[in-house]
């Protein structure tokens, strides 16, 4: 990739297609279950149900059928994660035990995301709710309600998700169109569930195993605060199809990190109350939907504090360490990432594209 196709990459923004549906959708799922915590009190499960809610994010591209098992599945792989960090979350030295089981759960997380063909691909969502969740104290009793809350946050994504197709069909029905809400058309080639490529086993484990371990070790040596974060970005670029598209996508990460955690600033100056904050949550998941298939870059502006605000509403931290741990732990991650893509490119990557 030459340096201005690389700019022009950067810089590119894709046309709207249609993405407020899909926004609308992720608001309400992320919106009710929190509103419904604030209102018992409980805002300490909230991330549970934020990483619930997230299933909801899975298969927009598909006919409705396929969009909900494959929102099911991502959906489950959830509750595993949230579970996960619960359980690592119960040892005093919780951050330790995380990056090897990160590790471990990341690289089997990515056979399955790419043998079934998940998008949004990779293994994003889960690595970051077992890192948040592990990242915090917690009891055995804290199993039951993360338990319960997740999967009713799946529950409403994947109800959400068949009221809106619904809702669509009857839409056009009105307006004297038989178009049915979901397509029932055979799908190309290579865009259902279960139907991803084959990559060998060494792809994940250099990708995924080595570089959460690698990401985790140096984040946790250097002493900064919330090494998950540096084992979310590792991730972030690998999801990638060539090492241009992982460079250029770590090089967004860091550039929109940087940028979101000024806007997250910002916004937490005010002190924003609970409620606020979930207000907050709530615009910014709309914001992230509208452009993260667009340019990602600018969807780090949304992002970003969406990510920071969820950990503030159970779990709240001083804004300036919350944004500068959020940043150094990013740059780290990110540059794990990069270094992996190079010295591996050759013959463990023969199978990819550029």
């Amino acid at each position: 990739m030459s340096g201005s196709s690389f700019l022009r990459d950067f810089l590119h923004v894709q046309p709207a297609r249609g993405e407020w549906t899909v926004a609308a959708k992720a608001a309400l799922s992320a919106l009710l279950p929190l509103l419904a915590l604030w209102a018992t009190g409980r805002l300490d499960w909230a991330m549970y149900a934020s990483f619930g809610a997230m299933a909801c994010l899975f298969g927009r591209t598909l006919p409705l059928p396929q969009r909900l098992r494959a929102q099911g599945e991502a959906g489950l792989t959830l509750v595993v994660a949230i579970l996960l960090g619960v359980t690592v979350g119960l040892s005093p030295v919780r951050e330790l035990v995380l990056i090897p089981v990160a590790a471990v759960f990341a690289t089997g997380m990515a056979v399955v995301a790419h043998r079934r063909n998940w998008h949004p691909p990779g293994v994003l969502f889960q690595v970051f709710a077992l890192g948040a969740t592990a990242s915090t104290p917690h009891v055995v009793a804290d199993l039951l309600p993360g338990a319960l809350v997740s999967l009713a946050a799946v529950a409403l994504s994947l109800t959400l998700t068949y009221l809106t197709s619904l809702a669509r069909h009857l839409w056009r029905r009105r307006g004297g169109r038989t178009t049915p809400a979901w397509p029932r058309r055979t799908p190309t080639p290579g865009t259902l569930p279960g139907d991803g490529p084959e990559w060998p086993l060494r792809h994940y484990v250099i990708r995924y195993a080595a570089g959460i371990a690698l990401a985790g070790a140096l984040a946790t040596a250097v002493g900064v605060g919330h090494p998950y974060w540096a084992i979310v970005s590792v991730v972030v670029p690998m999801a990638a199809p060539s090492a241009g598209a992982r460079t250029l996508r770590g090089v967004q990460r860091v550039v929109g990190t940087l940028a979101g955690v000024l806007v997250t600033w910002v916004l937490l100056s005010f002190s924003p109350s609970p409620l606020a904050l979930i207000l907050i949550v709530t615009a910014m998941q709309v914001g992230a939907e509208l452009f993260v298939a667009r340019n990602y870059t600018i969807a780090l502006l949304f992002i970003t504090p969406l990510a920071l605000c969820m950990v503030q509403l159970g779990h709240p931290l001083p804004v300036a360490q919350l944004v500068s741990d959020r940043a150094i732990e990013t740059v780290l991650g990110v540059a794990v990432a990069l270094v992996l893509t190079l010295v591996t490119r050759e013959r463990r990557q023969r199978g990819d594209a550029d």
